[in-house]
């Protein structure tokens, strides 16, 4: 028992020294796994291709064209897509236009009646008529124009080379019966001894040949005079009744209505 004890203090001693030699932390401290750390590597070593600042700004210009042009590109469709839009747009309008226009019948005719009244000597006269049928809704227009009014045959004798042998030749007709003559100056032929004029052109030939009997030369002539003459022009319409307004006056002074062309409105 002794031998026991004495070897178990023995152990302890020798247990106590170890400790003191060697500290418990560093007895037991645990090892730490650190990760293997990689080596680094140099670019020039490396399989890395070094890029420069001109390529760079090249490949950037390259991008920026490469986009430019497709947007161009997708502008130049939109623009076409749209003219062709717009153009179906207006071949749809006119279809649509020609096929409304070919429903629609316009009613192209002329709905006037027109005519002409007159002639009219007097100015006055004519505006009276007129006013007869602007009362009645007709467009009326009063129109003149200068007319060479028939006068009738003038007999007479020429060839007087004065005014005396004018008037010989009248005392000889007026000693056979013809009284009836002046004496005319024109400016190209004086001193004509003027037998009268006469409406009736048989009346101018008879008296030419009796005057021939007396062995005179005679000449016939008809005769105009210039004068103004009026006319009026009136339209109505087609749906209303025929105006005709003139009197048994006026039918029988030669005024009468006429149907005539209207005029362009």
């Amino acid at each position: 028992m002794k031998v026991f004890f004495a070897l178990l203090l023995i152990f302890n001693i020798a247990f106590a020294v170890f400790q003191w030699l060697v500290p418990y932390d560093q007895l037991f401290v645990e090892q730490k796994k650190f990760p293997a750390a990689e080596k680094l590597q140099l670019l020039t070593d490396a399989n890395t291709q070094i890029v420069s600042e001109a390529e760079v700004v090249a490949r950037v210009e390259a991008e920026t064209d490469a986009l430019a042009e497709a947007v161009a590109r997708i502008e130049k469709e939109v623009a076409a897509q749209r003219s062709n839009e717009a153009q179906r747009s207006s071949e749809t309008k006119s279809t649509k236009d020609a096929q409304r226009s070919s429903l629609v019948t316009e009613d192209s005719s002329d709905k006037r009646v027109c005519y002409t009244i007159g002639p009219f000597k007097d100015k006055a006269r004519a505006i009276e008529i007129s006013g007869r049928y602007s009362g009645r809704q007709a467009v009326t227009a009063l129109k003149s124009n200068l007319e060479k009014e028939y006068q009738g045959v003038m007999v007479y004798i020429d060839g007087h080379e004065t005014r005396a042998d004018a008037v010989k030749t009248a005392n000889i007709l007026a000693a056979n019966g013809i009284t009836d003559h002046i004496i005319v100056n024109n400016p190209d032929e004086p001193n004509i001894l003027s037998l009268g004029v006469f409406g009736l052109k048989r009346n101018a030939d008879r008296l030419k040949a009796r005057v021939e009997k007396l062995k005179f030369k005679v000449e016939t002539e008809p005769r105009y005079r210039e004068r103004t003459i009026y006319w009026i022009y009136a339209e109505q319409s087609s749906e209303a009744d025929l105006l005709e307004l003139l009197g048994t006056t006026e039918n029988e002074s030669g005024i009468s209505q006429i149907p005539t062309q209207c005029l362009p409105s």
